[in-house]
């Protein structure tokens, strides 16, 4: 039986957990599968801002919307959650790891980086998405499919260029990339194709979107610095993100597993 695109695009029926849901990325996410028929588990440690987000989803798109508020570099934190999903939609269809978080000193330099900084950034963007797969995918076994897409960065797949950060500021601080980000995000990339050979034999996909510099409020100098960087020539807007979230998502990318879509703006190809 064939099934039209627009019949492949939609998530009907369907319910999608979306980890850091109220970061720069989560809204949109959240948005975007909304609007083609899933309905949402909401998770953040923020559960103020997370309540934010479901209302809003609730209200544009008509769909159902829970917000959970959780830590998911916490296992007992991880496993409450599912178990709630569980028990308010009575399954998961798409796991989205897009949690991540910056320590106290997190734009230290590599040799005044302190472990504990290190090993919290690391807890929730590589750990938490690991917690997240370990508790989801028997219920994705049981069911047999299920989707799991996982957040990275361009720099899990390319070094940053220091020059780019000459006089660059955001979050009211100095910025770069440091060591921990990259090799958090590095280790998400290739997490994902363990996750997709392992796991195809039970039908269940696992893919990963590698986004480039989003524009969030950094200064001019490194909106410039970057953009010149990018064949594109700028920054990305967050929405633009939503097209390959959706795409990964549904049934249209039915024969994908254990890709890296890379959202750079041709940053890459250089």
């Amino acid at each position: 039986m064939s099934f039209s695109l627009r019949q492949q695009m939609s998530l009907k029926g369907r319910v999608a957990v979306i980890t850091g849901s109220a970061n720069i990325l989560g809204p949109q996410f959240a948005a975007a599968l909304a609007e083609f028929g899933a309905q949402l588990a909401l998770v953040d440690i923020d559960g103020e801002a997370c309540d934010r987000v479901a209302r809003e989803i609730r209200e544009s798109h008509g769909t159902g919307a829970i917000a959970i508020e959780a830590d998911v570099a916490n296992e007992q934190a991880v496993s409450d959650m599912v178990r709630r999903v569980q028990s308010d939609f009575g399954r998961i269809d798409v796991l989205v790891n897009a949690a991540a978080t910056k320590s106290p000193h997190y734009f230290e330099q590599l040799e005044d980086y302190d472990l504990a900084d290190w090993n919290e950034v690391m807890a929730v963007n590589l750990t938490g998405a690991f917690l997240c797969a370990k508790h989801v995918v028997p219920h994705f076994v049981s069911e047999g499919r299920g989707n799991i897409i996982n957040i990275a960065s361009v720099y899990g797949v390319v070094g940053p260029d220091p020059r780019v950060y000459d006089g660059s500021w955001y979050l009211d601080q100095e910025i770069n990339t440091p060591a921990v980000y990259a090799a958090s995000k590095g280790g998400m990339v290739n997490f994902t194709r363990y996750l997709a050979t392992t796991l195809a034999q039970h039908n269940v996909r696992a893919n990963c979107i590698t986004p480039g510099g989003v524009f969030s409020g950094q200064n001019d100098t490194f909106v410039e610095r970057y953009g010149s960087r990018v064949p594109m020539g700028r920054m990305a807007r967050r929405e633009e993100l939503q097209g390959a979230l959706l795409f990964l998502a549904s049934d249209a990318s039915s024969y994908i597993t254990g890709h890296n879509l890379v959202v750079d703006g041709g940053m890459t190809a250089w």
